[in-house]
């Protein structure tokens, strides 16, 4: 399944990706995937449904849903709050 990403973030605060709820319902993490989609594990039907709401396009995702499962870089930018 690979390495979760929040649990990443959690050992490198200078990340500064923030978290709320951890459990793909509030959108508080969403990240824009710069580099590294192939990377990164496919959103699951409940992240998809938060990423619908906000009106995302298809190179954000939720930083607490994804997966790790590739080598090489990835690079995430967080998405601010409107």
């Amino acid at each position: 399944m690979g390495t979760a990403l929040v649990d990443t973030c959690d050992e490198h605060p200078e990340a500064e990706v923030p978290f709320s709820c951890r459990s793909a319902s509030c959108g508080t993490c969403r990240v824009r995937v710069k580099e590294g989609m192939a990377l990164l594990s496919k959103p699951q039907d409940d992240e998809l449904d938060v990423l619908e709401v906000f009106g995302d396009g298809k190179d954000v995702r939720l930083c607490c849903q994804i997966n790790v499962v590739g080598e090489g870089k990835i690079t995430l930018e967080v998405v601010e709050p409107e």
